[in-house]
């Protein structure tokens, strides 16, 4: 989707997500933020020197992110995290990221990612390279500061530039989330619609006072399973 069409497109999708939140958790919807100011968005790609995808923008445009939950005082946050980023957020956060590059050739590798997986050092689901703070992403959201979500512009063989990953640093877990910020919406709002409907049936779990579980989205059971893109490479110990 491009211009008008991702513009409706992402409306839509939020439109969902509010539904669904007011079916759900309707405590979280004070904590959707009004929306960017276009200049606000140019700022985040000035100070980045990233463009933003039209659905991003789009998304900003209808939220400027999320406010901060008071865990456990009946205003749970909207989102499986504790916040979404606004546009000042998203340039510290992401320049956080990226300060935390430290280049590592010998184990930078997809021969070590592949052996880090098989021996369940590291789980990787989907086309996401497992290096932290590369110049290609954008943070958008996060958990207790070690979980977080962002825009992958340079995704492993067969991934989508722009894709949706979540990543847990503790847990050595990346998971592409979406290949896209708009379907990644989408999503969420299908399971809302489906938490309201059969809450056995969705991929959520809702806390009344915290909010939607951080572990949204994220496959536990791939632990020692490869991603296709890592099929067939010969795995190297790093430690030898």
């Amino acid at each position: 989707m491009t211009g008008h069409g991702t513009d409706e497109g992402v409306t839509e999708a939020w439109k969902r997500i509010e539904d669904g939140l007011s079916r759900v958790l309707p405590a979280s919807l004070r904590h959707l933020a009004a929306p960017a100011e276009v200049q606000e968005i140019d700022a985040v790609e000035a100070a980045l020197a990233q463009p933003l995808p039209p659905d991003l923008r789009a998304s900003l445009r209808v939220h400027n992110g999320t406010t901060w939950p008071h865990a456990g005082s009946g205003q749970p946050s909207p989102v499986p995290l504790d916040w979404f980023y606004d546009t000042s957020q998203i340039i510290e956060a992401t320049r956080m990221w990226r300060d935390n590059h430290n280049p590592e050739p010998e184990w930078d590798d997809p021969q070590v990612w592949a052996y880090l997986v098989d021996e369940e050092l590291m789980r990787l689901n989907g086309p996401v390279r497992p290096v932290v703070g590369t110049a290609g992403t954008v943070v958008v959201g996060d958990m207790n500061g070690d979980v977080h979500w962002l825009l992958d512009f340079d995704p492993a063989p067969g991934g989508t530039p722009g894709q949706v990953v979540r990543v847990d640093i503790e847990c050595s877990s990346w998971d592409v989330l979406a290949p896209s910020w708009a379907q990644l919406l989408h999503r969420y709002a299908e399971d809302l619609e489906l938490f309201a409907a059969d809450p056995g049936r969705s991929t959520l779990t809702i806390d009344q006072d915290l909010g939607p579980a951080c572990e949204w989205g994220m496959t536990s059971e791939l632990w020692a399973t490869r991603p296709a893109w890592l099929q067939g490479v010969e795995a190297r110990n790093p430690h030898l």
